[in-house]
């Protein structure tokens, strides 16, 4: 499949062209190196260096590749980051679950040795919300158990909806929509339960780094759920947990948190932003 991804790509191109690329998997931001993609492959996790073979292919194209969340951070910075936002972050929840962080100040993204930030997808989840002891165990779509992309994700949502006994997976996507506008209790826990995971991950970057200034949520699930995922979000958040953590008010949470609409974050907007970023994407 991956071989036959990038024929795809290089018979795509035009000659002399100049190609950035949203690339939806675990990239090495220094090399090109794609490790893996849940979504698109499974459990195969052999690195594959995407770059250096689009190059051999098609050396006449200059190939920009970066990650669909990094692409998506940057077009996200571009249109709402006001004068004075130091860092910035975009979460995407949707088939996975995936986040970036940029330094504007210092205009880069910065990664880890192996050219990585943020796979949250595949933390372990931290379940804390009354009754979500019933969630141990789920799978992830990379093969492991109890990752946050294994409750929190759009596959998360059908599972924890069925584990629940709620709705069968292939129901959930046309069944909650209706069942939150009609307040049904089972719809609000669901929501709960599947929202809680992603709240406590915002309370902690927030914790962990005070000069994050503003955070954006896209992606599929949280687009298609909108208004109720957004309200879900906030009101976790407004909850108090601890001295440390007297919850966060709306005035508050207006200047930080983004959730955006469908079509309002475009990744190969973000691609282009990213060909011009690439010297500042370091360790």
């Amino acid at each position: 499949m991956r071989a036959e991804l990038v024929g795809l790509l290089c018979e795509r191109v035009p000659a002399g062209a100049r190609a950035a690329l949203s690339f939806g998997a675990a990239i090495d931001h220094l090399t090109g190196t794609v490790y893996g993609s849940a979504p698109l492959w499974g459990e195969e996790t052999d690195p594959y260096d995407v770059a250096a073979e689009l190059r051999r292919r098609r050396p006449d194209v200059t190939w920009h590749l970066v990650n669909d969340v990094t692409a998506a951070l940057l077009d996200f910075a571009a249109v709402h980051a006001r004068p004075g936002v130091r860092r910035v972050a975009y979460l995407t929840v949707s088939s996975g679950i995936a986040l970036r962080t940029a330094d504007l100040e210092q205009r880069r993204i910065p990664v880890d040795d192996m050219g990585l930030q943020g796979e949250v997808g595949h933390l372990p989840v931290t379940l804390t919300r009354p009754g979500s002891d019933a969630l141990t165990g789920l799978p992830c779509e990379c093969g492991a158990r109890d990752h946050l992309a294994s409750v929190a994700s759009g596959p998360g949502l059908a599972r924890t909806a069925e584990r629940l006994g709620l709705a069968r997976p292939a129901q959930v996507a046309e069944w909650l929509p209706a069942a939150l506008a009609a307040d049904d209790p089972g719809a609000r826990r669901l929501l709960e339960l599947f929202a809680a995971p992603v709240a406590e991950l915002l309370r902690t970057m927030w914790c962990l780094d005070p000069h994050l200034d503003l955070i954006g949520i896209g992606g599929g699930v949280a687009e298609g759920l909108a208004g109720p995922y957004a309200a879900e979000i906030r009101r976790l958040l407004a909850t108090p947990t601890s001295y440390a953590d007297r919850g966060r008010d709306d005035a508050w949470l207006d200047e930080r948190l983004v959730f955006c609409a469908p079509g309002q974050v475009d990744p190969l907007r973000g691609a282009q932003l990213a060909a011009d970023w690439r010297p500042g994407i370091t360790r």
